[in-house]
This record gives structure tokens, sequence and C-alpha cells, in this order.
């Protein structure tokens, strides 16, 4: 659904963006239910974009940002406004898109909505910018790895006064970060961002504000075959040490996590029907987060079923106010 900017979508954005900056400022509490709220911060956002339009979600997007820079700092600002509002906004937008069918190869009568699979690759680049830039602020390096390094064997000493750790250790342990930390992050934020997709559009398609039809996620949850040259690209650059190299990981980190559930997404289509298919999902779940390593098997599957699944649903007899762009 697409609204111009009216007092009612200003409205319904400010509205949305406040919850996203409560949701994002609670983060200083450090509770649990604080943690796991931020992580579904970008979902207001999304839904004032899924239901009232792009102007909505901006407007949302500029009373978070600013609530944070007012009550936080400029640096939490920054952060919500990449790897938050950004998505969110565009997310939000795309999903809005839609073109006749037969302009892709597919029925009359019909309107092809933007793939998902371009919405999560999309997304992958966008996190993956996000923490390029949000480390480039803080100064991510070796320095700043020693230091968190320090920081969490003093941390691990108050808790257990015996604990010992050799200067190699704490040297190591340094390395560990520096190589891990700017991967790992974009990682975790790009499935927050997906599981953020799917709980949006839930609401929004339950509360009647999205005209896109259910996207079959077993099915549409791929990317396409430009992020896998994306990906092995990343994965080159990594070995290069300094900022290039950080800036490879992160990118490698988002777009891996892509892959991973795209491959996951792969098991949950093919083993529809089985009598055994929930087995078969616990035990793939489970081993991967036991032997971690297990989760390249997944994006491996991920990388050879790239693809792009349009959803389909009938032409209104007046077209509806839809952008064609893609």
């Amino acid at each position: 659904m697409n609204q111009g900017l009216t007092v009612k979508t200003i409205g319904i954005g400010a509205l949305a963006g406040a919850t996203t900056a409560l949701l994002c400022l609670g983060l200083a509490s450090g509770s649990t239910l604080a943690v796991l709220l931020f992580f579904i911060s970008p979902v207001p956002l999304m839904v004032a974009g899924l239901g009232f339009g792009l102007s909505a979600a901006v407007t949302g997007a500029i009373v978070a940002i600013a609530a944070n820079y007012v009550f936080a700092n400029v640096f939490v600002a920054a952060l919500v406004a990449l790897a938050i509002a950004a998505p969110a906004c565009a997310t939000s937008y795309w999903l809005n898109l839609a073109r006749p069918a037969e302009e892709v190869g597919g029925p009359q009568g019909q309107m092809a909505w933007y793939p998902l699979a371009d919405v999560l690759f999309a997304n992958a680049l966008l996190t993956a910018l996000a923490f390029v830039v949000l480390g480039a602020m803080i100064g991510f390096g070796p320095e700043l790895a020693g230091d968190l390094a320090a920081r969490f064997v003093a941390r691990l000493q108050e808790v257990n006064p015996e604990a010992t750790f050799s200067p190699d250790a704490v040297v190591n342990l340094r390395n560990f970060m520096l190589t891990v930390v700017p991967v790992a992050q974009p990682f975790s934020w790009m499935l927050t961002l997906t599981l953020s997709i799917y709980i949006a559009t839930a609401i929004a398609r339950r509360s009647g504000l999205m005209k896109r039809p259910r996207d079959d996620w077993p099915l549409a949850m791929r990317l396409p075959r430009p992020a896998i040259i994306a990906f092995m690209a990343a994965v080159l650059l990594g070995f290069v040490s300094g900022g290039i190299g950080h800036a490879a990981g992160a990118f490698s980190g988002a777009l891996g996590a892509g892959l991973a559930m795209a491959g996951l997404a792969m098991l949950h289509a093919r083993t529809r029907g089985m009598t055994v298919r929930v087995g078969i999902l616990v035990l793939a779940y489970v081993a991967i987060l036991v032997i971690s390593p297990l989760i390249l098997v997944s994006i491996t599957a991920g990388m050879f079923g790239a693809g792009r699944h349009f959803p389909l649903s009938p032409a209104a007899p007046n077209k509806p106010d839809l952008n064609r762009t893609h």
C-alpha cells in the first residue's frame, strides 16, 4: 500500500519511530528482555512502511534516529540509522513493488511481486556496509581488539579469581576477536533482520495492510546468483590484513548468513510431506548449534540453490497504485 505524506502517515510513522527508539534505548538496561526486544526493533518501522508506504517508514526512521541522538549518543544514533532504519525503510519499499507477471515471463492476468531473494541480498549488503561504517567510527583494529580481550580476561578473573591467563593466551584471544568479530556481528544481525521481515509481514498481513501475497519462505528464501560472486570475493579479500580484510569480513558474514538461511530453507522445502520431517529439521538445527562448522554445509547448499521466486497475485481490474520499477 502506498500513501503520500499526510497527517495520518506522519502520525503512524512517528508512533512506529517512537516504538523503535524505545526498543533501542531499552538496551541500556542490560536485561535479557531488553536485549530480546532490541532484536525486533526494525519491526515497527517495517510494519509502518508495509502498510502505509515509504513516507510513514521514513518519518518513523527520522523520529527513531533523533530520539537516540538526544537520549543516547551519536554512535547509537548512527547504529539505528545504518543497521535498523535504512534496512527497514528499504525493505518495506521493495516488498510493496509489483509489476504485471507477463513482463517477467509469467502468466497474464497476474501481478508478480518483488522477489524476497533480492530483498535479502540487499539487506545483506546494507548490513555489511553498516558495520563497516560503525567499525570505522569506533576505530576497530588490533588496539581495540586488545582492549576488548583484556576486559574479557579481567571479567573472567572477577568471576573466578583463581583463573590465570598467560600473555600468549591474551594475544591469542585478541587475534581471535580481531578475526571473528567483523564476521560474527554482521552474520547475527542479518539473521535478526530476516526474522524482523518475517514478523513484520505477518503482522501487516493479519492486519489487512498488505496487498502482497504470502511468501512461501522455504521456496522464496534464497539469494540471487550475483550474491554468490559477492560472497566469494568477500571471502578472498578477507585474507587481506587491515581495514580491507575487516570490511571484507563484514560482507562475508552478512552474505554467509543469507546463504546459510537459504540452505536451511531448502531443507525445509525438501522434507515437506515426510513423516520424519520434524526429526530431520531438529537434528539439523541441533547439529549446527553443537558443531558450529557445520554451518558451512548450509552455506554451500545455499550457494547451489541460488535463484529468485516471484510471488503472484491476481491483477485487480483497476491496477493498484504500486511502483513498477523492478
